[in-house]
């Protein structure tokens, strides 16, 4: 999809969004991929997260995902995926200086192991700086499998090894719980859902999707993609929860736009 398509679609999907704008009550959880140059669509440039923080800080409601599971008041959560290093050199940052909570889903296998950097990502994040993004008291580390692999297909063994992994590295490595997890490329099945259901507390699913007020599974959490081709305008309208049938798009096309060029 070109950016003017990208964009096409969402001035499209804006008439339905009046109808299931968020209401007081819902939970919106904005999904985040990287924060950089880079030329994808989950690669956001600095400036213009920082701008998305000021707004989320002027709006009000921004809170950390245990707070919003806690209780039914609703509000936005900010959330990223992965863990690649421009989290904690150009995200993290930004976290502490607008005082805006987030919670980080990470892909344990992308860490960078700092004794054999050759063998390593180099793009990847290390435990000791995950370790000083847990220390500014910001940043929640969730898990988000291992190896990062999609679990509509796997066995619930598999999907057991994935995110027991996951989970058990964090928590020895950081000495932090870890609570929650999310599905890379939103996507799931029956037995990953087990699994899900007796490892974690939570468990982020559904891109483009809103997390209605009495109507909410923590093991099905919705999240709204926050893509480079928004700009300010269609950001302030994902934030009202107006682009969730931007969804239609991508579904046609059968790729999420973390896959797309």
């Amino acid at each position: 999809m070109s950016s003017i398509a990208r964009k096409a679609v969402k001035v499209a999907a804006l008439p339905l969004g009046l109808f299931a704008r968020w209401r007081p009550g819902d939970l919106g959880i904005l999904l985040y991929h990287r924060v950089g140059q880079g030329p994808s669509e989950i690669e956001l440039p600095i400036d213009r997260f920082e701008r998305h923080l000021e707004a989320l800080v002027q709006a009000g409601g921004v809170r950390s995902l245990d707070d919003a599971l806690g209780d039914e008041q609703g509000g936005i959560v900010v959330s990223f995926d992965d863990g690649y290093r421009d989290f904690h050199d150009r995200v993290v940052p930004l976290l502490v200086r607008y005082r805006v909570p987030a919670v980080l889903y990470l892909a344990t296998g992308l860490v960078r192991d700092e004794a054999h950097d050759e063998r390593s990502d180099p793009d990847g994040l290390s435990w000791s700086q995950l370790d000083e993004a847990v220390a500014t008291g910001y940043v929640t580390v969730g898990a988000h499998t291992h190896s990062h692999r999609a679990l509509s297909r796997t066995t619930e063994q598999v999907a057991d090894e994935e995110m027991r992994r996951s989970k058990e590295l964090i928590e020895d490595r950081l000495g932090v719980a870890c609570r929650h997890f999310a599905y890379p490329f939103a996507v799931g099945s029956p037995a990953a859902d087990r699994v899900a259901r007796r490892l974690f507390e939570s468990a982020a699913l559904d891109a483009w999707k809103t997390n209605r007020r009495g109507k909410l599974d923590r093991y099905r959490l919705g999240r709204m993609p926050v893509l480079r081709s928004d700009g300010q305008l269609f950001f302030r309208a994902k934030v009202r929860g107006m682009l969730e049938h931007e969804a239609l798009a991508y579904r046609a096309l059968g790729r999420g736009p973390w896959k797309a060029s």
